[in-house]
């Protein structure tokens, strides 16, 4: 990873006297896959809202693209919600359609299309969508404006083993060219598909870093086999228990 795309400095939040974020500090380059990775209640949604523009911090600052958000550069950032809005009576191709009219982009629908892989399924409407159908539709249709930026919040949670490969896949491919930056708490997932990890318990970062820095600090003693879940555990010395982190 070589320019800075992102950098947030002892970035908190708090809501109503509960600390959500607590000096959350960490530095992207593009381009690459960024994970953070956390349980149920880390933090994770929170930290992105902060980065996507869309929730004021309470406490510490972050860059985007070496400068201020201010304004917010969002014709250089793309962004998918942890729940897209599902439009009624909206087709595939007419939700195409729409992003390609909101960003310019004149022959953004088909491009958005055909990058989801949904030509033959453009008359379909979004409710009748797979999941898998769904999560490239939208991926698709944030990044039609080609941004240097991507954040996804838990693209693959609710989708089945061939859902979450082709989501993978596309991911991939998008992060050849871009930063793409995703929370889950899939750690299969993350071992899968990211150059770079973050780990947030609780709303602290734990540990920050290449993937191949935090596998490999992990003790021969401690490795159980997969291995950003091995180095998750060393790092963040936590037990997850329905979900959530458990001391």
């Amino acid at each position: 990873m070589t320019d800075e795309v992102l950098a947030a400095e002892g970035l908190g939040k708090r809501f109503d006297g509960v600390v959500a974020l607590d000096d959350v500090s960490f530095t992207v380059r593009g381009p690459g896959l960024v994970g953070v990775l956390g349980p149920n209640g880390a933090g994770k949604t929170t930290l992105l809202d902060i980065l996507e523009g869309l929730s004021p911090a309470t406490s510490g600052a972050y860059r985007l693209f070496g400068g201020a958000p201010a304004p917010y550069p969002r014709r250089r950032v793309g962004v998918v919600l942890q729940r897209e809005p599902r439009l009624e009576r909206c087709t595939a191709g007419e939700y195409a359609a729409l992003f390609a009219a909101i960003h310019g982009v004149p022959d953004g629908a088909a491009r958005i299309m055909a990058r989801a892989r949904l030509e033959a399924r453009a008359r379909v409407a979004l409710s009748r969508l797979s999941g898998g159908e769904a999560a490239r539709l939208f991926i698709a249709a944030a990044v039609v404006h080609e941004p240097e930026l991507l954040f996804l919040d838990e693209p693959t949670a609710a989708l089945d083993p061939e859902g979450k490969r082709e989501v993978g896949d596309l991911l991939r491919d998008l992060a050849r060219t871009r930063a793409v930056v995703l929370t889950t708490h899939d750690l299969r997932e993350a071992d899968a598909l990211c150059t770079h990890l973050l780990f947030l318990v609780g709303g602290r970062v734990r540990a920050w870093g290449p993937r191949e820095a935090l596998v490999a600090a992990v003790p021969p003693d401690a490795r159980k086999g997969l291995p950003v879940e091995d180095a998750f555990f060393h790092h963040c010395a936590i037990r997850i228990v329905d979900g959530e982190a458990a001391p």
